[in-house]
């Protein structure tokens, strides 16, 4: 799904989650995973918009947490394992009230888990961009991390078993407004959006749509991991261009984060 990405560690990113859509052909119901999202408390995941039961032909009807190897339950490296993966079902879910799929501004959503999910060494939550300072710097030539399972391989489509990590390129707002114009003049990206990315052979692509771009940050305290977008677009060529892909900029939804989590 990381084009251009390294196996991740087991447990380096515990706040992970797949999204599980049920499909069903003729009498057969086969479960896909097919968007990521990320843990922010035991009874809520944050993810796109445009991969909610909304969006989609497909009932979204479970969300994975714990994964790293698809093929194996539980994971182990060397002599180390982490528990069995947990499958939750969704309850529930609330996506922001302006989203529109043609412009994928507001791609934000929030599900709602049905039971709280068991937090151990490899599941935990990621912290929220709740400090002033996400929104006003525009983390110019820093880099953050996407990590999923989606397409490894643009030539085979094929999705990686493992849990991929990459580092992208942040570009300010304005840089980020420029190169749209300039590759693609009929998207408009707003300052709720952030780019990230655009070096040629390294991209988040398909099945990495609604997973975290992230960073680690120390604020008075040891490091700790902040979500800072969520996957929303990116170009078709997947990893083919210069052309960033397109984020959520979560700290710009902090208030409506909030107003829309319950106990």
């Amino acid at each position: 799904r990381i084009i251009g990405g390294d196996d991740a560690t087991l447990g380096q990113y515990p706040w992970i989650a797949r999204l599980g859509y049920n499909y069903k052909i003729e009498n057969i119901s086969l479960l896909f995973y097919e968007c990521g999202g990320t843990i922010i408390s035991d009874r809520y995941i944050l993810t796109a918009a445009h991969c909610s039961p909304d969006t989609t032909d497909t009932p979204l009807t479970e969300v994975r947490i714990g994964e790293y190897d698809v093929r194996t339950d539980p994971d182990c490296v060397d002599d180390v394992c982490a528990p069995p993966v947990q499958n939750i079902k969704v309850e529930d879910y609330k996506c922001h009230g302006d989203f529109h799929n043609t412009t994928n501004h507001n791609d934000i959503c929030l599900l709602r888990l049905a039971e709280p999910i068991q937090f151990n060494d490899f599941v935990s939550p990621i912290c929220l961009p709740v400090y002033e300072y996400f929104k006003e710097v525009n983390f110019k030539e820093s880099t953050m991390e996407v990590a999923g399972w989606g397409i490894s391989d643009m030539f085979l489509r094929k999705g990686s078993d493992i849990l991929q990590t990459l580092r992208v390129p942040i570009l300010t707002y304005n840089e980020c407004v420029v190169t749209y114009k300039k590759n693609y003049g009929g998207i408009k990206i707003i300052p709720q959006q952030m780019c990230a990315g655009g070096v040629i052979g390294k991209d988040s692509c398909g099945g990495d749509s609604g997973g975290p771009l992230m960073a680690p940050f120390s604020f008075n305290a040891p490091p700790r991991y902040f979500i800072v977008g969520i996957v929303s677009y990116g170009p078709e060529i997947c990893a083919n261009s210069n052309t960033p892909g397109i984020y959520t900029k979560v700290s710009e939804y902090m208030m409506w984060i909030l107003n829309n989590i319950r106990a």
